[in-house]
């Protein structure tokens, strides 16, 4: 079970958001764009890697950035503007663009559906803990927020993945664009300073010459995985956790489970 901490309490300001329960994702027109050439990168929240596009949204957000090394930029524009990310990249070789959304809120009001996420996300003990805690079978709200990233080479491509801050996070233990995957990608998941143990990631592959697959890994114990090889093509990495309210602040708010999604998207070459 993960419990949220004082330090992630600082997403806590709820807004209306669409799409509760889908995964939200960054999504390059052009994962190798040209040197010189603007990153152009949509929003997309939906399922099966299929979804609705969104614009940039400063109210959508608490941190929206692009890293390249220890360089880092702001993801500027204009509400509204479309695609979402618009701009020159941070600086030549891998840059990695991270979207920490605030947190939203919905209302679940038929338990059948509450209990097929859980189970499809591998959070069954959430059944467990919702009994014990005394809570009632329908019309409880749970908040949620997203913590996307995606892998953009530019140039040479060279560079690596790395924890760039977000409180729950997918890392890419190799660069797609210049390493060898045959293998497989290693990664690792963290929620706040720690390695997150037992969580399902969902692989979802779109290759160049063929349709979506899904399938999924655990992590192991310190938060690692290793992605099996996927051959070319678009590919979205997919976490969620569900943690409890803190409990100073259990009294507080207005919702008794609080989901963190990490996405991870790039292109196998």
């Amino acid at each position: 079970m993960f419990r949220l901490s004082a330090i992630a309490a600082v997403f806590l300001t709820l807004n209306a958001a669409p799409l509760a329960a889908h995964e939200f994702w960054l999504m390059p027109r052009d994962f190798t764009p040209d040197m010189g050439a603007n990153l152009e990168i949509d929003i997309k929240v939906g399922q099966d890697f299929k979804g609705n596009t969104y614009g940039y949204s400063p109210q959508q957000f608490n941190s929206f950035q692009i890293f390249n090394g220890a360089d880092a930029v702001d993801v500027t524009g204009r509400a509204g503007d479309y695609p979402a990310v618009n701009q020159l990249p941070a600086g030549d070789g891998l840059n990695i663009v991270t979207h920490f959304s605030t947190a939203s809120r919905l209302v679940w009001e038929e338990r059948e559906k509450f209990d097929a996420f859980i189970t499809a996300h591998g959070m069954d003990w959430v059944t467990e803990a919702h009994a014990a805690r005394g809570l009632p079978e329908v019309g409880f709200a749970e908040a949620y927020t997203r913590f996307a990233k995606t892998l953009v080479a530019t140039g040479n491509g060279a560079g690596e993945d790395f924890r760039t801050g977000l409180f729950f996070e997918l890392v890419a233990g190799a660069n797609p664009y210049t390493e060898d995957l045959s293998a497989g990608l290693p990664v690792q998941l963290f929620y706040l300073d720690e390695p997150a143990a037992g969580a399902q990631i969902d692989i979802f592959v779109v290759p160049t010459d063929g349709e979506l697959s899904r399938s999924h890994v655990v992590t192991d114990a310190e938060g690692r995985a290793l992605i099996p090889p996927t051959g070319a093509g678009a590919i979205m990495l997919n976490a969620v956790i569900m943690i409890e309210p803190f409990a100073e602040d259990a009294e507080s708010v207005d919702y008794v489970w609080h989901s963190l999604w990490a996405s991870l998207t790039y292109e196998a070459q």
